[in-house]
């Protein structure tokens, strides 16, 4: 086991980050994966990585800061500033970020505490998050195997959870860099596919109730999981595991329903069905089966998280989905279900939209928030139909899954038209 998980660090610092002998690296973990993170930075210096720098969050020191400091405390508190990571990256530095399952600790702090902690998180990043959206510095977000996450989802130990990690992000093949780079080919095929077709609109259906329409920007892109960096030296995977091929929806112009189709945990509560009602871009109607407050709280959190800011497929049939297993973890869970997400859109997604400022990209229908939350939407009777910009309609998922051999034989007849 301790091989695999040596094996799992390295593949995450030399091709999931591209990572250098010399350059800085920034650790943002959960106390409870201190034991993988010392696996890490022990490879890490293997690689000649010597600046190293942690962001932990302890949910039980979190709780005791939020719990015995007043408003105006928590607003100096060092340990919410998160203004290390642009620190980081302006050397050159890469982002590791690692997420587990936690057990919810904050259940009983007061709420307008934990807006405010939540609240100096968001903006003492600012900077930093709108760089990783356009790949300025490798970042990398990657599943961690943990007692809690482990006991949550009924197995027999923490290495079964970790057996599984390894099957979902390859770190069980012979060749996990080969394994990563054949996927990446199949993955980059039909991204190549969707920016074909100049798609101006989807149609999802299926029978949750999910009946929405969804327009797209202007010459949009697809984007699927190999990354170049910002300065194109670099080739970077951001999440591990994914299945994803994505882009970003046109914000003024949603309507119609969708239900989820998985588990959303919101601030360390699940919320197990919910279903989103939209009129011309913005959330109209909200209901949760066991908690609409807290989705509400979420969607009226930050400006901007009202509207959506991304749609990304995912077969129904793909390998985590095929494990049957819900993970409460938005990194593993969205890549075993077609999904879409509130908050902010991605500006690579237009062509130029990197270099555009937050009012060009909201007149280019690109959506801006300082959060960014995914849920799950695919279903195996899930129909997306698409729309291209001479008004032709394509299949594009068919039962779940991504209908391939349509999308060819349509792009082919197109041709020939």
């Amino acid at each position: 086991m301790d091989d695999k998980k040596r094996c799992y660090a390295r593949f995450l610092l030399t091709r999931c980050l591209s990572m250098n002998a010399g350059e800085p690296l920034l650790l943002s973990y959960l106390t409870e994966q201190k034991e993988f993170v010392r696996i890490v930075k022990e490879e890490a210096k293997k690689l000649g990585i010597t600046e190293i720098r942690d962001v932990e969050y302890d949910g039980e020191k979190t709780r005791d800061i939020l719990m015995r400091s007043t408003l105006k405390q928590i607003e100096k508190e060092p340990y919410f500033d998160r203004k290390v990571i642009k620190d980081v990256y302006d050397k050159g530095g890469s982002l590791l970020s690692l997420t587990s399952y936690s057990k919810p600790t904050l259940n009983d702090v007061p709420i307008e505490k934990k807006k405010l902690m939540n609240k100096i998180k968001v903006e003492t990043q600012e900077d930093a998050v709108a760089a990783r959206g356009i790949y300025k510095y490798p970042w990398c977000i990657a599943a961690v195997a943990t007692d809690d996450w482990a006991n949550k989802l009924n197995l027999s130990s923490v290495n079964e959870l970790w057996d599984i990690i390894f099957k979902c992000t390859l770190i069980d093949k012979e060749d996990p860099i080969k394994a990563w780079n054949e996927k990446i080919k199949t993955n980059t095929k039909r991204r190549n596919l969707l920016n074909e077709l100049k798609l101006s609109k989807l149609k999802y259906k299926n029978s949750l109730g999910t009946d929405l329409e969804i327009g797209l920007p202007k010459d949009v892109i697809w984007w699927g999981a190999a990354k170049k960096s910002f300065d194109g030296k670099k080739d970077l995977i951001v999440n591990m595991p994914t299945e994803e091929v994505y882009t970003t929806p046109d914000r003024n112009k949603v309507n119609g329903t969708v239900c989820s189709s998985r588990p959303l945990t919101v601030k360390g509560k699940i919320i197990d069905q919910f279903k989103l009602t939209f009129k011309n871009g913005k959330v109209e109607k909200v209901w949760a089966s066991n908690d609409d407050e807290k989705l509400l709280e979420l969607i009226e959190e930050f400006d901007g998280m009202n509207f959506l800011g991304e749609c990304a497929f995912v077969d129904y049939d793909s390998p985590i989905s095929r494990t049957n297993m819900i993970f409460n973890s938005i990194l593993i869970d969205e890549n075993a279900s077609c999904h879409l997400a509130l908050g902010r859109g991605f500006p690579k997604c237009i062509p130029n939209g990197e270099f555009m400022s937050a009012a060009a990209l909201l007149e280019n229908g690109i959506n801006t928030s300082k959060d960014h939350v995914d849920f799950m939407v695919g279903t195996s009777d899930l129909s997306i139909i698409g729309t291209d910009i001479y008004g032709n309609e394509v299949p594009i998922f068919v039962d779940g899954n991504f209908a391939e051999e349509k999308v060819i034989e349509f792009i082919k007849n197109k041709k020939v038209a």
